[in-house]
């Protein structure tokens, strides 16, 4: 058994995190579901989005706190990430354009994309990515942070993040967070859910910006 462990250590500890995280998420990733048979997103208050502060592609410093007053989703990904980055970014850029139709995008609705891999996510290689979804800078923001930083971000956001051994690859994930004007985290969407669809995240999205 030593020797089993000593060799497959790494294997052993990502599906320990895997089946805990998968218990937090569960009831989480029903709210999607629940959207996509017409019950409704539930918005309930979840716990108190973490504090951060990262930087821009322009540099800039950006903190929860500039977020205050506006609904804000955030996802975290990488620009190289194989699977479902990309067509995660590409709902995230129909929710962009359906924010625009209703007059709210920068003005009472953000969009944070996080890489977990800023080694690689430099702020030109982030630009390049970002130019990909006609991503829009007054309203979308793709942020930076040391790895380690950025990973306990992650967790304090209840997200599963794990470098894979060996390989420039990360497992992660797949969810996008949404927080309301007070900073407090709402929902979860499971972004690989097929029903999802834009108009849903954003008709949550109106019903945050009505709160008091």
């Amino acid at each position: 058994m030593n020797a089993f462990m000593k060799k497959n250590w790494f294997n052993v500890a990502v599906i320990v995190i895997l089946l805990a995280m998968i218990g937090s998420f569960g009831y989480k990733l029903w709210f999607s579901d629940a959207a996509a048979a017409g019950k409704g997103t539930q918005l309930e208050k979840i716990k108190a989005a973490p504090d951060f502060e990262l930087q821009d592609l322009s540099g800039a410093k950006v903190t929860k706190a500039d977020a205050a007053g506006k609904a804000g989703l955030y996802y975290f990904f990488y620009s190289s990430c194989p699977d479902v980055c990309q067509p995660t970014s590409f709902l995230l850029s129909q929710v962009q354009e359906e924010l625009k139709k209703q007059n709210l995008f920068g003005s009472k609705a953000l969009i944070h994309s996080i890489t977990v891999d800023p080694t690689v996510d430099t702020a030109q290689k982030l630009t390049q990515f970002s130019a990909q979804f006609n991503t829009d800078p007054s309203g979308w923001k793709f942020l930076r942070g040391e790895e380690k930083q950025t990973a306990e971000l992650a967790e304090k956001f209840g997200v599963m993040v794990v470098k894979d051994k060996g390989a420039a690859t990360f497992t992660h994930s797949n969810v996008i967070l949404l927080v309301d004007k007070h900073g407090d985290l709402r929902t979860y969407y499971n972004a690989s859910d097929v029903n999802l669809t834009a108009k849903t995240i954003v008709k949550d999205m109106q019903t945050l910006i009505k709160e008091k």
